[in-house]
């Protein structure tokens, strides 16, 4: 159903309630009938010629703010919200808070509301003010409350303030979402220390994120570049090793880093030894090729069988295109031009695709985000899988 659906819906459900409850007499409903409001009908008008918004506030007019309306109120300002009309979702709630009779669970109830628009209209400062002093009285809204301060002090990039309430929410309330999100705090204060070269800082963040979060693949990625900076190989190879517990589907990024860590301290052979026993857990187009790769430094034949082994098991076009890469090398002449081309239409291809898609809403792209552009998810953007990706 869509919003205006449901603006009339709520004030047609009104009419026939209020019209139901009154029983009696035609005569007595004929004179009910007549104190119905006229910006009641006038909304009806509006509505039936096509004119919403008109008719929406006309609706609105028509209600007079009371114990039996407050529900209908608070609905209208959450709707007034969503739709972009800010100033009329403020109105509403501030004139429920008005109201002398008022409860003061529901005062609570109208000021939460009222934060959500001032965050909504960008008046941070004041919706913080509001939070905080509701804050103060631990009510049953506790949650709802600590849920919009962190959204609020994460869109501050106050990353200090966000840990803060992060910690006493997921202390009351815990759960797993919320404590990928406190990683990525912690992990956003790693980064930004970084920047100002405060390594041991950093550290610190990364490890606490750690805490946090023991599979947060972001904070090992960080810490294993602290290590592979002051030359602690094998350091770094236990926490890019441990992305593979952490989240295999990650596991593209950090091979790279993985075989030069390896070559510095023992070798190809661990690393070898690591891409075989990945390959037949979680299968990807990056360890097809990194373990083609390293076979074609002793045996290319042999390389080269393995990868078609492997594409007719997991077909990917990355896959493909490594094996046209091989048998270019060997050949000459026509046959090698031939090769060539068609391996450039696949690069082609293959750089215009997306590399990494968020599990939550869909949004694609080359570059991978710790916080989804499109849904603000933390840690949802990962590496395609696939066809056309690993």
């Amino acid at each position: 159903m869509t919003e205006w659906g449901l603006f009339v819906v709520l004030f047609v459900a009104l009419f026939i309630g209020w019209m139901l409850g009154r029983r009696g007499t035609k005569e007595s409903q004929q004179e009910e009938l007549k104190k119905v409001p006229n910006d009641y009908f006038r909304g009806l008008n509006h509505l039936l010629n096509g004119q919403q918004s008109e008719a929406i506030d006309a609706f609105v007019d028509s209600l007079e703010v009371n114990a039996d309306t407050f529900d209908i109120h608070l609905t209208l300002g959450n709707l007034f919200r969503k739709k972009g009309e800010i100033q009329k979702a403020i109105n509403i709630h501030q004139s429920l808070l008005a109201r002398p009779d008022i409860s003061p669970r529901d005062t609570r109830l109208v000021q939460l509301e009222l934060a959500s628009d001032f965050m909504s209209a960008g008046l941070l400062d004041r919706a913080e003010r509001l939070l905080l002093n509701i804050a103060s009285r631990k009510t049953e809204f506790q949650k709802e409350i600590f849920t919009l301060l962190v959204d609020l002090y994460e869109f501050e990039q106050s990353w200090d303030k966000a840990i803060r309430i992060g910690h006493q929410l997921q202390s009351d309330f815990p759960t797993r979402k919320q404590a990928q999100r406190l990683a990525h705090f912690y992990c956003e204060l790693a980064e930004e220390a970084i920047k100002k070269e405060q390594f041991t800082v950093a550290f610190q963040k990364y490890k606490s994120a750690i805490d946090v979060d023991v599979d947060c693949v972001r904070a090992s990625i960080g810490l294993s570049n602290i290590y592979l900076s002051q030359k602690r190989y094998r350091d770094a190879i236990k926490e890019l090793k441990s992305v593979a517990n952490q989240d295999h589907e990650f596991l593209p990024i950090v091979i790279p880093m993985l075989r030069d860590s390896y070559i510095k301290v023992w070798g190809s052979g661990g690393y070898l030894k690591f891409l075989q026993e990945q390959l037949k857990m979680h299968p990807s187009a990056t360890l097809i090729r990194a373990l083609t790769e390293h076979y074609a430094q002793d045996d290319k034949e042999f390389a080269e069988q393995f990868i078609i082994t492997q594409l007719r098991a997991h077909p990917t076009i990355k896959g493909f295109q490594e094996l046209i890469d091989m048998q270019r090398t060997e050949s000459d002449g026509h046959d090698q031009e031939n090769l060539s081309v068609l391996y450039e239409l696949i690069e082609q291809l293959t750089s215009s695709k997306p590399k990494h898609r968020c599990r939550q809403c869909g949004f694609s792209g080359h570059q991978l985000h710790w916080q989804c552009p499109s849904c603000k998810s933390w840690g949802t953007v990962k590496p395609i899988h696939g066809l056309e990706g690993e």
